[in-house]
């Protein structure tokens, strides 16, 4: 089975709901958007790039690390991730997001109608 990119329509429509890209990091190749409508800031991770050929731990620890980063430089209080994977979501993270009253959502192909019809 291969997997769908679900998260770049629902980026999409997000734009085209006037939600606008703010650029907050200082350089990085990965696929993820801060997007920023009013006074209301949302990040957004398209894609979790890991190579499978290397380590997976210290990847994964980096890589949230810099949602983290992220975050922190958005003011943003909701993160999406693209669901249906096998990667667990670190501790570290949950954590951070839970004592900093960030939510985290995950976009699935099972639950992407119901993130398309509410307003955020």
């Amino acid at each position: 089975m291969l997997r769908i990119n679900i998260m770049r329509g629902f980026i999409n429509r997000l734009r085209d709901a006037g939600w606008k890209n703010i650029n907050v990091r200082r350089h990085t190749s990965l696929d993820n958007q801060v997007l920023k409508r009013g006074e209301k800031t949302i990040v957004c991770i398209e894609q979790i790039p890991l190579d499978g050929s290397l380590d997976l731990s210290p990847q994964i620890e980096g890589l949230f690390k810099h949602f983290i980063e992220l975050i922190r430089r958005s003011g943003s209080h909701d993160i999406f991730l693209p669901g249906g994977g096998e990667i667990t979501i670190p501790s570290f993270f949950e954590k951070y997001c839970r004592d900093n009253g960030i939510k985290i959502h995950i976009i699935s192909p099972e639950n992407i109608d119901e993130y398309n019809r509410i307003k955020l």
